[in-house]
């Protein structure tokens, strides 16, 4: 029932129950003097105004017993009979049980305990206004009048007519006869707006014997009577509440350009189904509308879409003028609290800002303030294909999109850059790649590989250390290994000095053969894939070797790319040296020094590797790019801490295959995102494997 009708329906009841006072005293003393008139006239105004159109709840019976008891306070010492001292202890019942009930329920009624549904019930059908003052109004008219009196069978007409022939529910049923008929004969019509949770989206109680059947996104168009503005909406929501069903209505300015009117007039709040087919470019982009707990770098969003989304996939949302792009990385269940026992299921979905796209500088650009409550949200639009600069690769795009993920080659290596992955994840596919890339811009490109795969994916690789050189420098390795053994009187200096001579000059000519070829790509290899000592030493003295060359020799005009496949191997935390005391980190420590210093004489690395917690954080530290593909341990979500937000570590255990996140100096948006890698198809070249070497190949360099 509406405001009006329940003002209406208290004036006439009130103006009828004085009619009936006046009756029975031929004056109207009994407006200011008589209990029963007091009692009858709070039964009217709580009943009809406040009370019945709204559920009771523990604060209305709270305020149903505050109000009755200090109507019963009012009364003189001489009335304090024996229902008087009933009715005060049952109204301090009432204020003190519906108190406590207020204080202690912090959930929903149907999930607290039993003995706070139990009181909370019991509160709420002895604490109703039509209980409490119709005892009151018959006791006080009784004690005014006596039960066989004229003015008693009076009032009690009135309150049988009132109470017992449920003058607000007829009320009710009279309104619905004389309502306006035109929207409801219209059929059209679905409904009645109810309430408004923002300034663009409607709540709408639905007709019970509307004649269309509705849909999520179906179109619907109303005149809201507040501006007297006809709007387009689109159904957003469709639920149950209080047995009643219920959509909710999304308006925005993109709905009433796609959509034209359907009707010439409009009831005011009246809502009309729009007879037009509902497949538009609107309900194609749609995917929800923004919720609570949005910030300005992260906003959380309903879905409410026939769009699949997951994480990666890129959104965007209007703020003000600008286009504001969103990149999902969670999705949560959520239920939430109608009223009473009613409560629907709904899935929020969280998304990083990457900003606003720059298509001069082909990148993102943060934004820095938050959409509002219930802004759309829709499936980012394509772009113009940006054009890469010089030194720049489109390493990949967001998932679904055109948007590129560009690299700054000279910057990815200059700046160190870390590839990081489970097996299986794509990380080597991606990073051959990116070296192949790197070698054509004409960098030189030294791949540290123990698994042989590059040989085999590349056609025209060349070996920088072959297998004549190899063996030298195994051979006078382990000499002077054995020679540094004996005590120190008993080694021969000069016999140290020409094998570390003889080891610097195998590698320093080979570096040089290589740096001064055409090839821009080599790769060095070890002949056993485990971190004992010997292989630590040998790839020691050749990053030794380089680095000299570089400091001294100005690696002879060229810049050199070092791609550290494998790293924990190469460069491992002391513990996994594989060796057992921590000799080996004296190894790892030189090896890292170009980590430290390289950049200086334009040498840098690429890292590779499958867990961080193998890997020196001395080398890790110094990349001020990551790429990285599905991880699922801890210690690398504690190093990624560092580079990434904890949205993108969560994300990272659910990335599918091919699809890495990219953060860092070298990529052009500085802000972390989700890619996705190209398919590349690689070939392989089983001529190029290396042959297996025995140990006898070896045993002839070996010292006695």
């Amino acid at each position: 029932m509406s405001k009006r009708y329940r003002l209406i329906l208290m004036i006439i009841s009130t103006v009828l129950l004085t009619g009936v006072g006046f009756y029975a005293e031929k004056n109207f003393s009994f407006i200011l003097n008589q209990f029963w008139f007091a009692s009858g006239l709070l039964l009217l105004v709580l009943l009809s105004l406040i009370d019945q159109p709204h559920f009771s709840k523990d604060a209305n019976i709270f305020v149903n017993g505050i109000t009755a008891a200090l109507s019963l306070l009012l009364l003189g010492s001489e009335q304090h009979d024996v229902l008087f001292w009933v009715f005060l202890y049952y109204t301090a019942y009432l204020i003190i049980s519906s108190y406590i009930l207020m204080w202690k329920r912090n959930n929903p009624l149907h999930i607290e305990g039993k003995t706070v549904q139990f009181f909370s019930r019991l509160n709420r059908q002895i604490g109703k206004p039509e209980v409490i003052f119709s005892a009151f109004f018959l006791w006080g008219a009784v004690k005014q009048y006596t039960l066989n009196s004229y003015q008693f069978n009076s009032l009690l007409w009135f309150w049988a007519i009132f109470m017992l022939l449920n003058i607000p529910q007829v009320a009710i049923t009279i309104e619905s006869l004389f309502d306006k008929k035109s929207f409801i004969d219209s059929d059209s019509a679905i409904g009645k707006i109810f309430g408004v949770q923002s300034k663009n989206t409607f709540l709408v109680k639905l007709l019970p014997d509307r004649k269309e059947v509705l849909n999520r996104f179906d179109l619907v168009e109303f005149q809201y009577i507040i501006d007297n503005k006809q709007r387009k909406g689109i159904i957003v929501d469709v639920y149950l509440l209080n047995q009643e069903q219920w959509v909710k209505v999304l308006c925005t300015n993109e709905i009433d350009i796609v959509c034209c009117n359907s009707r010439e007039k409009y009831e005011a709040d009246i809502v009309y189904k729009l007879n037009e087919a509902t497949e538009n470019d609107f309900i194609k982009k749609f995917v929800g509308i923004v919720c609570e707990n949005t910030v300005i770098e992260k906003i959380q969003f309903v879905y409410n879409s026939k769009i699949e989304i997951f994480s990666g996939t890129l959104i965007e949302v209007k703020v003000s003028s600008h286009k504001i792009l969103y990149q999902i990385v969670q999705g949560v269940i959520r239920v939430e609290q109608l009223e009473s026992k009613n409560e629907t299921g709904l899935i929020v979905a969280e998304a990083i800002q990457l900003g606003e796209w720059n298509s001069t500088r082909s990148c993102f650009e943060k934004f820095g303030w938050v959409p509002e409550i219930n802004t759309p949200v829709f499936i980012a639009e394509t772009i113009t294909k940006p054009v890469t600069g010089e030194n720049e690769l489109e390493v990949g795009v967001i998932p679904g999109t055109n948007y590129p993920a560009i690299l700054n080659l000279e910057t990815a290596v200059t700046h160190h850059t870390a590839v990081l992955g489970i097996t299986g994840s794509g990380k080597s596919v991606f990073t051959r790649n990116l070296t192949n890339e790197i070698s054509k811009s004409g960098t030189k490109v030294i791949v540290i590989d123990l698994t042989g795969e590059y040989r085999m994916k590349y056609k025209d690789i060349t070996v920088i250390i072959n297998d004549e050189n190899e063996k030298i420098a195994f051979n006078a390795l382990e000499a002077l290994a054995v020679e540094k053994a004996q005590f120190a009187n008993k080694q021969d200096c000069e016999k140290i000095k020409n094998l570390e001579k003889a080891i610097r000059n195998t590698f320093g000519t080979a570096i040089k053969s290589f740096l001064e070829s055409d090839s821009n790509i080599s790769v060095f290899e070890l002949s056993d894939i485990s971190n004992n000592a010997d292989n630590l030493e040998y790839v020691r003295w050749f990053f030794t070797t380089l680095f000299f060359i570089a400091k001294n020799r100005k690696n002879y005009g060229k810049k050199i790319c070092v791609v550290l496949e494998e790293a924990h191997t190469l460069i491992p935390e002391w513990n996994f040296a594989g060796s057992s005391d921590k000799g080996s980190q004296a190894t790892v420590n030189s090896i890292a020094q170009i980590a430290l210093q390289g950049r200086k004489y334009n040498i840098g690395f690429i890292a590779i590797a499958q867990r961080t917690a193998n890997v020196s954080k001395t080398v890790l530290t110094q990349c001020n790019t990551v790429v990285v593909f599905q991880e699922l341990d801890k210690t690398t979500n504690d190093f990624l801490g560092n580079y990434l937000g904890k949205e993108f570590l969560d994300a990272l255990p659910n990335l599918k295959f091919r699809t890495a996140i990219a953060v860092g100096k070298a990529f052009k948006s500085s802000v972390p995102m989700i890619f996705e890698v190209p398919f590349i198809e690689e070939k392989d070249y089983a001529e190029n494997a290396r042959p297996f070497d025995t140990t006898e190949d070896f045993e002839g360099a070996k010292c006695n």
